[in-house]
């Protein structure tokens, strides 16, 4: 009998991705995990205090208007439908496809886990408690190890790790409908459609408008599927009509009520469709410094928060507390998470990208695709 390890290794990769490059969607990435990281940089403090007579108004748009995990969704849900819907989905390889997804997602997360604690007593009492958090208990340790700490009300022991929690989710559901699609469907019943705009509906006119939400993957839903839509009218046999209807959708919604989010994911949606249709995102844009960044996206989104905090501890002990001595502080932060994404990328991704699958069966293509979101 051939073993859930085994079936996972020669499954890992789908021919629908193979030998097709992702350059726009990788400087997607690379934009997305940029703002990120200037977002939190400009929201935390003391840095951020230090150095507001000089760039306050600067850091107060930032902290308000750039936002940009709904460019990760949107991404991921096309690229999850790029890599999946090609294949025949069974129980066993939901089991297989959940082990990948959490030690793809999950290493490098709890690798995260791991830089930031001693980072917390190195900046405890030099940076504010509501950085650094409370000490870690059990509990909260063991429900960062199941990405349960938002569900099960915890505080989050570095930001953006609930990212990561309902990026899992999303992928465990769509997997799902896949599974119901080549179960129940016969060949003529769409599952993602019959059950993915109804569920999109609902989030656009309830669920994403209440914040007790945002720790389910429901309230994220209208982005990620926005991405599928596009890959099923690219390639899944749909019509136009689909994609242009969902971008109505969002439009209504966003009169309904208004959210900057749902306005950037209507707009990355468009600009996504746009490249993989006429088929420049396959070539632009052409620069080896935003392929890397995009490269090592992921590992930027994770690891930029341990930085920051480091790097501020390390200010306030020296009393490099003037205002052009913060600025200096959130720049070398910024090159500092660049240089450690790097590493991290090296060091912890690449390797939990290749657990439980075979060089021999990695196209070149996914290559573009590791750094998933």
């Amino acid at each position: 009998m051939i073993s859930i390890a085994a079936l996972c290794r020669l499954s890992a990769s789908s021919p629908r991705t193979a030998g097709r490059r992702l350059s726009f969607i990788v400087a997607l990435r690379a934009c997305a995990a940029l703002i990120i990281l200037w977002h939190h940089f400009a929201l935390y403090p003391p840095l951020r205090e230090w150095a507001a007579p000089l760039i306050g108004g600067l850091l107060d748009w930032i902290e308000h208007h750039a936002r940009a995990t709904q460019v990760f969704f949107v991404v991921g849900g096309y690229v999850m439908a790029r890599s999946m819907s090609a294949r025949e989905w069974t129980l066993a390889r939901i089991s297989c496809f959940t082990v990948q997804r959490y030690f793809r997602l999950g290493i490098p997360y709890l690798a995260t886990i791991a830089v930031i604690l001693p980072v917390y007593l190195f900046a405890r009492g030099w940076v504010p408690d509501d950085v650094v958090g409370s000490p870690v208990s059990l509990p909260q340790f063991l429900a960062h190890l199941f990405f349960l700490q938002d569900l099960l009300g915890y505080e989050a022991l570095s930001a953006g790790l609930w990212f990561v929690c309902i990026n899992f989710q999303l992928a465990l559901v769509y997997a799902a409908t896949l599974w119901l699609r080549d179960q129940f469907g016969g060949g003529s019943t769409d599952y993602v459609g019959l059950l993915g705009w109804p569920l999109a509906i609902l989030s656009l006119f309830y669920v994403n408008l209440n914040p007790a939400w945002e720790s389910w993957w429901l309230y994220f839903f209208p982005y990620f599927f926005l991405g599928i839509v596009i890959h099923r009218t690219l390639y899944g046999g749909r019509t136009q009509l689909e994609f242009w209807a969902f971008q109505i959708l969002i439009i209504i919604a966003l009169f309904y009520e208004w959210r900057w989010r749902l306005g950037i994911a209507l707009f990355v949606g468009f600009l996504l469709f746009a490249a993989e249709k006429f088929e420049f995102g396959a070539y632009w844009p052409r620069n080896r410094v935003i392929a890397k960044l995009g490269q090592v996206s992921y590992s930027l989104f994770l690891i930029h928060f341990p930085v920051l905090v480091a790097v501020s501890a390390l200010w306030a002990r020296l009393g490099w507390t003037t205002p052009a001595a913060a600025v200096a502080g959130l720049l070398a932060a910024f090159l500092l998470s660049i240089a450690t994404a790097f590493a991290f990328y090296r060091w912890v991704e690449v390797p939990a990208s290749h657990l439980m699958r075979r060089p021999e069966n990695s196209p070149a293509g996914l290559k573009a695709e590791r750094p998933v979101p």
